[in-house]
């Protein structure tokens, strides 16, 4: 074995890798770690030392002799493009399924809000705010998640993303008043989920290349899975047991599922020396990433419209039960099921810029053309499956698209600006198209479904400009991608 490992330090002293930057476990092991120290980042790394490392590290090591102290460790060899990456695949699916896919079923929760009065007379505008506070709370903490995310290991993370999410629903359900509401469902949830997906999300594109987007994607349907899961569940359990419980129940799911993915997710670099800093503003001189940020924007806006409202829509505007409105917001979650890892094969074969524009296009189309034309319960199941199917490709391919304009070592950063872009429109989106239901009731006059067609408008229209944005990116993706 000594003399296998002497061999292995001539080799690398051969590339001009410093022997105090590998151990002897390393060695043994058959896989190094090549570290770029805070003492060569502040004086400079030697050329040499940069242009041995591979093409995956090259970047992060040039980018660290501009970053004072913090340094990356990359584990060093391509990106496996598969094998212990489809656990981590499955795992990011079920911590989906318990975060944005538990988050998606408060549009349930909204419609038997307000039809059962559960918190008096507080008009709808007031739920569409809590819903909205929480996604943005996601977004808004991430300068602060990502921090977490280097500082501490990822288990840890995820570990206090588990229990604040738990009991952020648990409360909710002893709720009395809506500013508890406004806490619980609200604040506590939004951070749980923040802190999970800043944890996770670079995971995919650090164990895949090829199959990035198909990666993305099966694990993003974990959103459209939960969705589809806790929309009869909750509509169930409210049924036979009341809110409260209801609740509860949500809660206790979130924690259990979330155990195994909080052992088994394992990333493949890592921070030294971590500082906590704010949004790294320079990344836009990078004019892709300013109209990736656009198109986030805006498809966040669309999505925001249609994910709150369809429900109601269903039982207020068009007077259906509240089994038949449960009913198609699962089914809008059953198309994001379908739609997620099926969007990831075809970004993959025809090109993942290109055709999630084409995808967001046609996202709006099921808006402003079926939709807004919808009078029954058949035609809004029909635009639930396929609106479902292609607005989740926010999810499936925001990950992949990231990598398309900046280097790995940039990822985090540049999804912490992205998300601190779309949190004012998540926190907004849904209050503004509950606000132009009522002015379209009290000022126009208008009657049953004819309240929401204002904010079904601005819904699509908000796609059509997000694919417009997106089609701009073509001219700035990388010419070299991390291997």
């Amino acid at each position: 074995m000594s003399n296998v490992i002497e061999e292995k330090r001539k080799s690398l002293a051969m590339k001009n890798v410093p022997g105090d930057k590998v151990n002897e476990r390393d060695l043994e092991s058959g896989t190094t770690t090549i570290v770029a120290s805070p003492d060569e980042q502040s004086q400079g790394m030697q050329r040499g030392s940069v242009e041995s490392l591979p093409e995956s590290t090259k970047e992060a090591a040039e980018r660290g002799t501009t970053t004072k102290g913090e340094s990356i460790v990359f584990v060093d060899g391509p990106i496996p493009d598969g094998g212990y990456g489809w656990i981590i695949v499955i795992c990011q699916f079920f911590s989906q399924l318990a975060t944005w896919g538990m988050f998606t079923v408060y549009g349930v929760l909204i419609s038997w809000f307000t039809q059962n009065h559960t918190f008096g007379n507080t008009p709808p505008i007031m739920f569409a705010w809590i819903a909205g506070f929480g996604v943005s709370t996601a977004f808004w903490v991430s300068p602060l998640t990502s921090y977490m995310s280097k500082l501490f290991p990822l288990w840890v993370n995820l570990f206090i993303s588990q229990v604040v999410l738990s009991l952020g629903f648990i409360l909710a359900g002893f709720s009395t008043k809506i500013w508890q509401l406004a806490l619980t469902q609200g604040v506590m949830t939004g951070f749980g989920v923040g802190l999970n997906f800043m944890a996770t999300q670079p995971l995919i594109s650090q164990w895949f290349l090829r199959r990035r987007a198909l990666a993305m994607g099966l694990s993003s349907a974990g959103v459209g899975a939960g969705g589809l899961i806790f929309s009869f569940t909750t509509r169930l359990a409210l049924q036979n047991h009341g809110v409260r419980i209801a609740y509860i129940i949500n809660g206790a799911i979130i924690f259990l599922i979330q155990m195994p993915t909080t052992i088994l997710l394992k990333p493949r670099m890592r921070v030294v020396n971590p500082q906590f800093k704010g949004p790294h503003l320079s990344l836009f001189k990078n004019l892709g990433l300013v109209y990736l940020s656009l198109w986030s924007f805006f498809v966040m806006f669309g999505y925001m419209i249609a994910l709150l409202s369809v429900a109601s829509y269903a039982t207020i505007g068009l007077g259906l039960s509240q089994a038949q409105g449960a009913s198609i917001q699962a089914a809008l979650a059953a198309g994001q099921l379908i739609g997620r890892p099926g969007l990831g094969l075809i970004l993959d074969a025809f090109g993942r810029v290109y055709m999630s524009s084409v995808v967001t296009f046609f996202a709006g189309f099921t808006c402003l053309v079926i939709w807004i034309l919808a009078k029954s319960y058949g035609v809004m199941l029909l635009f639930a499956v396929l609106n479902g199917i292609l607005s989740g490709i926010f999810f499936s391919a925001l990950g992949p698209l990231i990598s398309e304009v900046v280097p790995l070592a940039d990822f985090s950063d540049a999804l912490a600006i992205i998300w601190l872009v779309v949190a004012p429109i998540t926190n907004f989106a849904a209050p503004m198209a509950f606000a132009l239901n009522a002015y379209s009731k009290d000022v126009l006059h208008r009657e049953g479904a004819t309240i929401y067609q204002i904010s079904i408008a601005l819904a699509g229209g908000a796609n059509v400009v997000a694919a417009i944005a997106l089609m701009m990116v073509k001219k700035y993706q990388r010419k070299t991608q991390d291997v």
